[in-house]
């Protein structure tokens, strides 16, 4: 059988349409004016976006899978690195069972990290099934479905409605917080278009002194089947440079109270609830032994390191805490094996240096997924190793590690893909 992992063509659109529709069925892709609107999308793509690609999975000439690949420009611990994505993976249903995801997964690791990349993300449809192939879990998420009257009012005298031709302006403002956020991905041009031209998305923004310092995307939802009147509100973002912003944007939700029953808001901040008067999300339900239900996580988004010393090269110039040390690194990787072995990583006040065999201070070994996690500052050397996920030769050298991979705040991404 002759396999082949390449860009997918213009006369193969068609196929992909197919295999997209009956892969992902609940995406309602199966109608003919969905198609064709998805088909016009995936064309507009292959034709005009330089960031993104539609590649496939051939056999014997025939399109067995398809898949989406992004380069993202991220903010890895203040550093802008440009990093991979991985989206639309999907297998022809008569193709299932037949190792064409691990196929197409593999020829992006490899396509990627010949390019250069160290980092990639990607949603996973399963946690299990990525985590397999070395990727680790990213931040995870809390959705709150909160009483407006719950949030604080300080005041709203400076949020206006944000319009298209605001949208300058506003990706000013969004790529500023980026540059401050660890995970932030830059957004392009028809990224803002895609949150700006939907009609039921509403944006509003704290502007002050000419210019934005926050702003928030929201999207009424019906609360009650048989009352029109009673709706929520679900906010899609809230981004905010300044603690003024954010309270005037709150302020803004709170003074909904007399039409929204409640807000639906999903976010990575882990202390949200300290801000509301009742964090409590509508279930009423106690938790043992009395902890009332305030909100529900999930994990989603995951990374994967994939060329480790290239990843401490490119962050040469990020200070790792103040240590100065040497630690032998072994990492495990039996989906990419040429990203499997052993490094000597000298620390010198933080700085990263890929060095020889010479005298370690401390030896670590885990596997690629649990050191992706590890490196975003999504858990710390402590929890891995109490888990049993992480080794070393020394455990009293556990503070050392725990603050070379400390992050003042854990990865944030709004970006979906």
């Amino acid at each position: 059988m002759m396999e082949e992992i390449r860009p997918v063509s213009i006369d193969d659109i068609d196929e992909v349409v197919r295999i997209a529709a009956l892969s992902y069925p609940g995406s309602n892709l199966l109608g003919a004016e969905s198609r064709q609107r998805f088909a016009q999308r995936v064309r507009e793509t292959i034709e005009n976006d330089p960031h993104v690609s539609y590649h496939g999975c051939y056999r014997n000439g025939q399109l067995a899978g398809i898949m989406k690949w992004y380069d993202f420009p991220m903010n890895v611990l203040g550093t802008p690195l440009l990093t991979g994505g991985i989206g639309l993976v999907a297998v022809d249903l008569l193709h299932k069972k037949e190792k064409v995801a691990m196929s197409m997964l593999q020829g992006f690791l490899s396509s990627y990290r010949e390019r250069g990349i160290s980092l990639v993300s990607l949603y996973p449809f399963r946690v299990d099934f990525y985590k397999q192939m070395g990727f680790g879990i990213g931040t995870k998420v809390h959705q709150y479905k909160f009483k407006p009257s719950s949030l604080p009012f300080i005041g709203k005298d400076k949020i206006i409605y944000i319009r298209k031709e605001d949208k300058e302006e506003l990706s000013a403002c969004y790529h500023r917080i980026a540059r401050q956020t660890h995970g932030m991905i830059k957004r392009t041009d028809r990224e803002w278009d895609r949150l700006l031209d939907v009609p039921e998305m509403i944006v509003v923004g704290y502007k002050k002194e000419g210019r934005f310092a926050g702003y928030l995307a929201f999207q009424f939802q019906s609360a009650h089947e048989k009352n029109k009147l009673i709706n929520n509100i679900e906010v899609r973002e809230l981004q905010y440079e300044s603690r003024e912003a954010l309270a005037q944007l709150l302020s803004f939700l709170r003074s909904q109270a007399d039409q929204i029953q409640r807000i639906e808001f999903t976010t990575t901040d882990e202390d949200f609830h300290l801000l509301l008067s009742d964090p409590g999300n509508g279930t009423d339900s106690i938790l043992w032994s009395i902890y009332h239900e305030s909100h529900v996580s999930g994990v989603g988004l995951m990374y994967r390191i994939i060329d480790v010393p290239g990843f401490f090269r490119q962050l040469s110039h990020h200070r790792f805490g103040l240590e100065t040390v040497n630690v032998k690194l072994t990492i495990h990787d039996s989906f990419l094996p040429e990203n499997e072995g052993t490094w000597l990583i000298k620390f010198v006040d933080g700085r990263p240096e890929v060095g020889e065999a010479a005298e370690s201070d401390v030896s670590v070994e885990l596997d690629i997924s649990d050191f992706s996690s590890l490196v975003m500052g999504v858990v710390t050397a402590r929890k891995l190793y109490q888990y049993g996920q992480l080794e070393l030769d020394a455990p009293e050298k556990l503070p050392i590690l725990d603050r070379l991979f400390a992050v003042s705040e854990k990865p944030r991404s709004v970006t979906t893909f």
